[in-house]
């Protein structure tokens, strides 16, 4: 992995987590947390594992 591909993501991570934060105080947990648990369940899905297709055509 390149070094810019790596520090790119180290500040995402920490953007995001600055943003979480600042939501967090400016809305409060109640209006937060189904957005966090939404964006939370969309990265599950769009990480989860597709099966190969090994059936002959």
């Amino acid at each position: 992995m390149p070094v810019t591909t790596f520090v790119s993501m180290i500040l995402a991570v920490i953007a995001a987590s600055g943003v979480t934060v600042w939501a967090l105080v400016e809305f409060g947990l109640l209006k937060v947390l189904p957005a966090l648990i939404a964006v939370a369940l969309a990265a599950r899905w769009g990480l989860s594992h597709v099966p190969g297709d090994d059936e002959p055509a």
